[in-house]
């Protein structure tokens, strides 16, 4: 499991992009986090802004478009979390981070990041976020 749309809180469905490049030798995975570094999608990393999770699975190449989900105002997404999960990982926290996969929540991780934090269900280990430092905002 990686990010996923749960909903918008105005009831917008969601927003894709599919005219920007994929950063050359790069795989992607359905749902990943992703960033634009020097115009192209890459892999998101700790504490950066997030522009969307990618909405294909895409092999590693040359100058390939990759089809991305736009994180905006208003979207939440359902993602498994990792890691041991900070005591301040709970609903209301406003800092959690992307793990280094860039397919989960990072749950030790609860400084600098970009995903407020809604629900949190340990059963599952998943959560539902928001992600608040966005590079289309």
């Amino acid at each position: 499991m990686a990010f996923k749309f749960a909903f918008n809180d105005y009831g917008a469905p969601t927003h894709r992009i599919s005219s920007i490049l994929a950063t050359n030798s790069e795989a992607f995975t359905l749902g990943e986090a992703v960033k634009l570094v020097s115009g192209r999608w890459t892999k998101a990393t700790n504490g950066a802004a997030i522009a969307g999770f990618a909405n294909q699975t895409l092999a590693a190449g040359t100058d390939q478009f990759l089809e991305v989900v736009i994180a905006r105002e208003g979207d939440w997404f359902d993602a498994p979390y990792t890691g041991t999960a900070d005591a301040t990982f709970l609903p209301g926290m406003t800092t959690a981070d992307v793990s280094t996969d860039g397919l989960s929540v990072l749950a030790s991780d609860v400084t600098g990041g970009p995903f407020s934090v809604l629900e949190v269900n340990t059963n599952k280990t998943t959560c539902r976020v928001k992600v608040k430092l966005r590079t289309f905002s």
